[in-house]
């Protein structure tokens, strides 16, 4: 069947003939339409029990009002969501007008985006691409404004790094993994820690893909070294390294964390990016790539030089049941503390001795490069849409 939205009147439609109407976002409903050659069609497979889901997936605008977001994954999710008999748009949180949303759904008979006025999600799956983009009015707006339709929110926010890391502290199960990690505060406690730990990173608590980090260390004559993942510097006190870097004392978003052993392969490290998705009642482990260290020791995402490896080179005989249980027990400490939370990935790695070291937790996943992985995430990800659209029933009155 055909989902046909009537650009004059702004409502949809459906050509379904043998069906007048049907069930058609949170509170809507879809009716045959009167006869308009300006409409944009859209094809979906056969609903299941006369409804169709509706799923809004949040992204951002720039100064210039265009959208910015992942748009392969926006167009691949939409045709994974007709498939399935629903439908997907992309909207920022200035679009809402009422009960009314504005936003873009892919037309493949025009092959390009187009703009259209949907009624209230059921679904909304947020893929606001940086943290700034959630710390504005407009999406504080948004967020109560979900709260007061009771639409399921899929992800709250961000992850400020230094809030998971006090988050999972309290659950003794995970210290073990944990790297010390302390919230900067002055240059008397950066110098401290590194004296302490001598080997450590530091990080911006709302940083990604390994922008900003360093890894220091301190050696016996008291000198500094300081790598980034374009350069290496040398210092002659660890006084003199926090004179480089004021913005790390200017307000309490830097982070210090000591740097553990881990183990190696051929002379780099590697850690394990591994994927979790929520089927509704419980977290699960969707795929765990794995990165190795290339071109630098800092980090080893492979925009920065990293390279992508097989877990078979690396994996021992219960690395994946180990894993799988401490990722249940976080998905546990978020959703307790943060609301739903439908899908996350882990940077973690194995210690040098034994056990693992859980290096950060990110709320929004990036594309997988091992298609197998990606594939698998997505219909999960349609799985979960459908699900959240279920449970909520539609008003009648």
């Amino acid at each position: 069947m055909r989902i046909l939205y009537d650009r004059r009147r702004r409502i949809f439609g459906h050509d379904e003939r043998s069906i007048s109407t049907y069930a058609f976002g949170l509170d809507s409903f879809l009716l045959q339409p009167e006869k308009s050659e300006d409409t944009y069609p859209f094809p979906i497979s056969a609903p299941t029990g006369g409804i169709i889901p509706l799923i809004g997936i949040l992204a951002d605008k720039d100064r210039a009002n265009r959208y910015r977001g992942n748009f392969e994954l926006f167009r691949a999710l939409q045709g994974m969501i007709q498939d399935a008999g629903g439908i997907c748009f992309v909207f920022s949180p200035v679009d809402i007008e009422g009960n009314t949303v504005a936003g873009i759904v892919y037309s493949d008979t025009l092959s390009r985006w187009v703009t259209c006025h949907f009624p209230l999600p059921n679904v909304i799956y947020n893929r606001i691409p940086t943290p700034a983009g959630e710390q504005n009015e407009a999406f504080r707006r948004l967020t109560s404004w979900c709260q007061n339709h009771k639409i399921p929110f899929f992800n709250p926010h961000f992850f400020n790094k230094w809030d998971i890391y006090r988050l999972l502290r309290e659950r003794e199960e995970l210290r073990p993994h944990l790297p010390v990690t302390e919230q900067i505060q002055d240059p008397t406690h950066l110098k401290t820690f590194l004296m302490q730990h001598k080997q450590i990173y530091i990080k911006h608590s709302l940083s990604s893909k390994g922008k900003g980090i360093r890894k220091v260390e301190v050696h016996d004559d008291g000198r500094v070294s300081c790598r980034s993942i374009k350069k290496m510097e040398h210092f002659s006190s660890a006084e003199r390294l926090a004179h480089a870097y004021p913005e790390w004392f200017q307000e309490k978003d830097w982070i210090v964390q000591e740097a553990i052993q881990c183990r190696s392969l051929n002379g780099h490290r590697y850690d394990y990016r591994v994927l979790v998705l929520t089927s509704g009642d419980e977290f699960n482990v969707t795929g765990i790539g794995v990165r190795m260290s290339q071109r630098q020791e800092v980090t080893t995402h492979v925009p920065s030089g990293g390279t992508i490896i097989s877990l078979e080179d690396v994996a021992q005989g219960d690395t994946k049941q180990i894993l799988s249980s401490i990722m249940k027990i976080c998905g546990e400490t978020l959703t307790d503390s943060l609301g739903f939370i439908g899908e996350f990935s882990v940077d973690i790695a194995p210690r040098k001795e034994e056990g693992f070291v859980l290096f950060e937790i990110n709320s929004k996943p990036m594309i997988f490069d091992e298609s197998e992985i990606e594939t698998t995430r997505r219909k999960k990800l349609v799985d979960t849409f459908f699900s959240l659209a279920s449970s909520r029933p539609q008003r009648r009155d």
